[in-house]
């Protein structure tokens, strides 16, 4: 027979030391852990310190026999799973049935066969060593099973974060929309104000003329029909056009047109800019104007901006970069806004773009407060803001982050405070226009 398990634990129970001795000594040669017994309590005690992989136990024992000893092991969670093999001394069938119904696997007669007895071990053991493989097959399964659904819980919770991130960043977005409409309002009220004053002043305009030209037909007609009152009708036509200041309407009609076109087309460009500025849901990237993106935003902007800052536009001659710009020129509004809030009365904002290398930079400075050192770290956490409450959702800058992320560029930014900032990002992969 192979040498035992090396792990294999034998608890051997017997209130015979000679008989002790002797399953010692036959088993020892196998390589086997042994602890024994003398009586049913002691057996029980060492069962559950031991915790061996198969039991050798007497029937009759003082304090507590064999059959107790079963009965009491196979109420133990921790234990019932161990063979026990019963050593016996009696044919009794009623004793081996009483064994049995205790929770005994097996019984071996003494004096023991030292070849059955090695047999029986051996198998056994192995029996048990397969139950432990099978269990831990078992184990290695389901927490296979554990582990697949797992994964599918977190792919299902990664497609959630990627939801909630696209709603999140379309909610800043319409919330900074929002945030705007009213300037947005503010810059076409105005063109459209004096657009309808001049209308209003046109419409005036041309009853008078209506009426100076009828005027003036009337009196060719009667001109026509009596030549001799020809000087008083010359006379009246002069007065009319006198009273109804024809002469300066004439004039002043072309200024109201012409700032009536201008006006109109500051209305379509201020447009023009929301819908560039807007994009929703656009992904695709391509060869973008990174200057002309930047102006449109400065157009959205505007309102926020003309009453705190000077702004300084210097542009470099920059090629084409391929982005996406719809989602840039969201950062460029948040940087935009940001500097107008973090300047107190008056201050300058400048923005620059030019070209190192393969890449596209845009820097845009402010002379505002700055930011604190121990803030640096952190303004590009998500909900971080050292704004007051109302005033700023603190994921301007954070959704700014990604999305510089997600079209292959960088961020930086460099404060000191009472002196102003500057946010630099740097886009690669320039194209040739």
């Amino acid at each position: 027979m192979k040498e035992g398990r090396a792990n294999a634990k034998i608890l051997i129970v017997d209130d015979e030391p000679s008989h002790l001795d002797l399953l010692l000594a036959l088993l020892s040669r196998y390589g086997y852990a042994f602890e024994t017994a003398s009586n049913g309590k002691d057996a029980v005690e060492k069962a559950r310190a031991f915790t061996p992989s198969l039991i050798l136990m007497d029937i009759f024992m003082p304090e507590m026999n064999g059959i107790e000893v079963t009965q009491k092991i196979r109420t133990d969670p921790a234990l019932q799973h161990i063979p026990i093999i019963m050593l016996t001394g009696l044919g009794d069938t009623r004793v081996k049935i009483r064994c049995l119904e205790a929770g005994a696997s097996d019984f071996l007669e003494k004096p023991v066969n030292p070849m059955e007895l090695a047999i029986k071990v051996n198998n056994f053991l192995k029996l048990q060593e397969y139950e432990e493989v099978k269990l831990r097959n078992e184990i290695l399964t389901d927490s296979k099973k554990i582990l697949e659904e797992k994964n599918r819980e977190l792919e299902r919770a990664y497609c959630d974060l990627k939801s909630a991130q696209s709603q999140i960043l379309q909610q800043e977005k319409m919330a900074s929309i929002g945030q705007l409409a009213a300037g947005i309002a503010h810059e076409i009220n105005n063109p459209v104000g004096f657009i309808m004053s001049n209308l209003n002043t046109l419409q005036k305009f041309a009853t008078r003329l209506k009426d100076f030209i009828k005027s003036q037909t009337d009196s060719l007609e009667k001109m026509a029909e009596r030549k001799e009152e020809s000087g008083l009708l010359l006379e009246r036509v002069r007065e009319q056009r006198k009273s109804l200041k024809i002469d300066y309407i004439m004039g002043d009609m072309e200024n109201l047109i012409r700032e009536s076109f201008d006006g109109a087309a500051r209305m379509k460009q201020i447009v023009q800019d929301l819908k560039s500025f807007s994009r929703v849901g656009e992904e695709r990237h391509v060869p973008s104007d990174i200057n002309a993106g930047i102006e449109s935003t400065v157009n959205i902007v505007w309102n926020e901006l003309k009453y705190k800052a000077v702004l300084k536009k210097e542009y470099g001659e920059i090629p084409l970069v391929r982005c996406n710009i719809g989602q840039l020129n969201q950062v460029f509004m948040n940087i935009l806004v940001n500097a107008a809030h973090a300047i107190e009365k008056q201050g300058e904002i400048t923005v620059r773009t030019w070209q190192e290398g393969d890449s596209v930079y845009v820097s845009f400075s402010d002379t505002g407060c700055g930011i604190p050192p121990e803030h640096l770290n952190r303004i590009f956490e998500p909900f971080f803001t050292t704004k007051e409450v109302g005033r700023g959702t603190g994921l301007g800058l954070s959704i700014a982050y990604d999305i510089v992320k997600k079209n292959n560029g960088e961020i930086r930014v460099e404060s000191r405070v009472g002196e102003g900032s500057t946010f630099t990002i740097r886009i690669p992969g320039a194209e040739d226009e």
